[in-house]
């Protein structure tokens, strides 16, 4: 009985990327809440309308940051909070900044505020040149 191997090819695979978002995604995602504690904070000052437009731009951001990358949950969960806090403040509900800080706690948990770096792609070839040096002996 004969066997036959076949050659193992050379192709790679494309290296994993660290999903991280644009300063300015980041800035448009945070001001809802700046503006909310500037309203809570200045009592005479009335920035409903202002938070309302800036939780609908964080939304926007967020959910075309999210049509980018689609695999990524926690850009959904914060796309999908987003949208909930703008709805919210559409209805007027006391909730809404709850809901965008919740956003803003999806981008953080999923690493949206990470700088990209190289240190994961190299520590992916490193084992896996570990992993044929040792098939190999």
């Amino acid at each position: 009985m004969a066997v036959t191997t076949l050659p193992r090819t050379r192709a790679r695979r494309a290296p994993m990327m660290v999903t991280t978002l644009p300063p300015l995604v980041l800035v448009v995602t945070v001001l809802p809440l700046a503006l909310d504690l500037l309203g809570n904070v200045q009592s005479a000052v009335s920035l409903g309308g202002a938070a309302l437009a800036a939780a609908g731009l964080a939304a926007l951001a967020l959910a075309v940051a999210w049509a980018r990358y689609p695999r990524t949950s926690w850009l959904a969960a914060a796309v999908f909070a987003a949208t909930a806090s703008l709805a919210m403040r559409l209805a007027g509900a006391d909730v809404a900044p709850i809901l965008s800080l919740l956003a803003v706690l999806a981008v953080g948990t999923g690493g949206g505020f990470a700088s990209p770096t190289h240190d994961f792609e190299q520590l992916l070839e490193d084992s896996a040149e570990r992993g044929a040096s040792v098939a190999a002996s």
